[in-house]
């Protein structure tokens, strides 16, 4: 759901402010400490590792991929 000014968070930097956030590159999170995640070359969301993250166990259904080489991160 939207935060309290009508925004969701950037997954990249958490933040509420008005941006592209399918253009966000910040290493840093809104408040200035160090992001956690990145985007990568092909415009995936992807952890320090480099490893692709997975939204699907979000859904109601969950994931049941099995071409997953880790376990899924929760956020």
């Amino acid at each position: 759901s939207a935060g309290s000014c009508g925004r969701s968070a950037c997954a990249i930097c958490l933040g509420h402010f008005s941006h592209d956030i399918q253009c966000c590159d910040s290493t840093t999170l809104w408040d200035g400490s160090a992001a956690y995640c990145r985007k990568s070359q092909d415009n995936r969301l992807v952890n320090p590792h480099g490893n692709p993250l997975c939204f699907k166990w979000q859904r109601p259904n969950g994931c049941h991929a099995g071409s997953h080489e880790l376990h899924h991160e929760c956020s």
